[in-house]
């Protein structure tokens, strides 16, 4: 367990707490360490979730499914990221999409009870993780509302410049390398890949950006910002 620490000590959920509190954290709460494969669902849209996960290794995507057969990934998740934080505070902590691992991954599950039952002992790091746990959910919110952002553009080249314009300021810097492969881009803008494609391959020949392979350098940011509009 000492290996996980490590691994999560700088995630937001433990925020302030020692290293020490964290072993107990993860002992009083009975957490596991669980090894996926490729395209092995976590669990489907309708589970109960009742756990918060953390990813240790590899990626995990949060996969919407439409009637029509259509998989549209809501967010694809890394090391460090939290799955389940939202739901297991719900009403009904039903999930609305399918976590699936992307590639072979591990991811580290705590069960919700840590959060919601104080101890005999009501430990000083309980109370900082359930005010870190307050924070986590409003920062998410705020993501949501960004990834309706995006979608809310009218075509498909005003939402590649409303991501692109989000991936500038998450990293500070005119070139980044998107975290998304190509396909799971397409799947997160709602488009197919080779409409996607196109408009990339379009943008790059007007000047406006720079792509290769999974790095994007921005070149006409005045430009990108109109298309954001």
């Amino acid at each position: 367990m000492e290996d996980i620490v490590q691994l999560i000590k700088n995630n937001k959920l433990f925020e302030n707490i020692s290293d020490q509190d964290i072993r107990t954290i993860l002992k009083c709460s009975n957490a596991t360490v669980e090894m996926y494969k490729e395209n092995q669902v976590i669990f489907e849209k309708e589970d109960t979730v009742q756990k918060i996960g953390i990813v240790l290794h590899g990626e995990l995507n949060l996969v919407s499914q439409k009637y029509n057969g259509t998989r549209v990934i809501v967010t694809t998740l890394e090391k460090n990221d939290l799955f389940g934080e939202a739901l297991i505070f719900s009403s009904v902590r039903k999930s609305p999409y399918d976590l699936v691992s992307s590639g072979d991954s591990k991811a580290l599950l705590i069960p919700y009870g840590i959060f919601v039952n104080m101890c005999k002992e009501v430990c000083s790091f309980h109370k900082q993780l359930i005010s870190n746990m307050l924070t986590i959910l409003s920062d998410k919110i705020i993501m949501l509302n960004s990834k309706m952002t995006i979608l809310n553009a009218e075509t498909l080249r005003g939402r590649i410049a409303v991501y692109l314009l989000s991936m500038n300021k998450k990293t500070k810097s005119l070139t980044f390398n998107m975290p998304m492969n190509r396909q799971d881009l397409a799947e997160f803008l709602n488009v197919t890949r080779p409409s996607l494609s196109r408009e990339l391959s379009s943008m790059q020949k007007e000047g406006i950006i720079e792509v290769y392979r999974s790095s994007v350098k921005i070149k006409d940011m005045d430009r990108l910002k109109e298309l954001a509009d």
